[in-house]
């Protein structure tokens, strides 16, 4: 029986919220990613030019994803804590207003709203304060739909939510919710300067589990400011790949040495899908009922994720950790270091595992487990 949102800790209801305010975007996140790094490969082989209506374009669709990221999330975010969806992006769409951004990114934080203080800050691309004022509009809709008379409350209420919304949102949320994704970025950044190759190393060991347990969503708002404040990611996509490739391989090795027809079809597909980034066939399918392919993802993945994080792998957008995602590491530069670093960290991920399961004794699964996996 599932619990109750009552039932639930204060912690998971944090971590659904994440959940819930993430997932719908994560199909605009994950194509504006790779068309990013296709953008970036097609510009180093020279086939488009800065400048010229094919690189504006094709760079434009990518970025404005990420630069507008607020009204996304202002749309999800709404839906989730109950507020008017419209109200909070257009709440989302004033904090990215030109005049808006050019003012607060230009002056000394000494302007104030008819002395409300106006501190400074930087809306395009953030993603706390967004979440953090759509989570304020919902009580704020309660409050004036509360004391405006209904005779008048269709006319008055929208007026009001929108404007306590945004002047709040600008003086008080923007600015807190600012101080935490700078918070998170000097934390991640923090680790990186004592030990950079400890989180993409942790998290291709035990991302599975991270998965597992759904905080994978947690980690989306570190990794969306992250990417936002300095342009690139070096923990979640090169330790979330390598977690994925290492299960890949550990999968692939079972549809060699299990003797079960219908399981070798179901390896197959999970081993595929695993290396496009989607974990979850392989990790139910396989790696949970067979323990030694779960020791062998975990060795795998803390493999490659160590040598991503001492070989520095960058990610320069943020994308499902697959085999579809690589155009992403490609520097913007055109340097293809880092990319060959992506790929070296693929291949000890996917080798280890596989090796560590295809050399080694296997024990199939009995025919009514593999019949219950197989199951349509």
């Amino acid at each position: 029986m599932s619990e109750t949102q009552d039932e639930l800790s204060f912690l998971d209801k944090i971590l659904n919220a994440i959940k819930e305010i993430f997932a719908p975007i994560l199909i605009g996140l994950t194509a504006a990613g790779i068309l990013q790094g296709i953008t970036i490969l097609l510009h180093s082989f020279s086939l488009i030019q800065e400048g010229k209506a094919e690189y504006i374009i094709l760079n434009s669709i990518s970025n404005a994803v990420f630069y507008f990221l607020p009204i996304l999330l202002a749309n999800s975010a709404a839906k989730v804590f109950g507020a008017n969806q419209i109200l909070a992006m257009a709440t989302a769409a004033f904090l990215l207003h030109p005049e808006i951004t050019s003012e607060l990114a230009n002056y000394d934080g000494s302007a104030d709203f008819f002395g409300i203080p106006l501190p400074p800050g930087n809306y395009p691309s953030s993603v706390i304060p967004i979440i953090l004022i759509t989570f304020a509009q919902s009580y704020i809709e309660k409050f004036w739909y509360k004391v405006i008379p209904e005779i008048v409350r269709g006319v008055f209420a929208p007026v009001l939510v929108l404007l306590t919304t945004c002047i709040l949102g600008i003086s008080v949320l923007g600015p807190l919710g600012t101080v935490l994704g700078d918070g998170l970025v000097a934390l991640v950044d923090f680790l990186s300067s004592r030990a950079e190759w400890l989180v993409p190393a942790l998290l291709g060991g035990f991302g599975l589990f991270v998965v597992m347990f759904g905080a994978h969503y947690a980690l989306f708002p570190v990794v969306t400011q992250t990417i936002a404040a300095s342009g690139t990611d070096t923990f979640f996509n090169p330790g979330m790949l390598a977690a994925n490739m290492a299960l890949s391989g550990a999968v692939l090795a079972v549809f060699f040495k299990t003797k079960h027809s219908a399981y070798k079809q179901y390896n197959l597909s999970a081993c595929v899908t695993a290396a496009m980034g989607v974990s979850q066939p392989g990790l139910y399918g396989v790696a949970i009922p067979i323990k030694s392919v779960l020791m062998a993802s975990i060795v795998g993945g803390l493999a490659g994720g160590l040598y991503a994080g001492i070989s520095q792998v960058y990610a320069y957008a943020f994308a499902n950790p697959g085999i579809a995602a690589l155009p992403i590491f490609i520097s913007p530069d055109g340097d293809m270091s880092n990319l060959i670093n992506c790929l070296i960290s693929i291949a000890i991920s996917f080798g280890v595992a596989f090796a560590l399961v295809y050399l080694r004794p296997f024990s199939d699964l009995p025919e009514e487990d593999v019949n219950d996996i197989v199951a349509d």
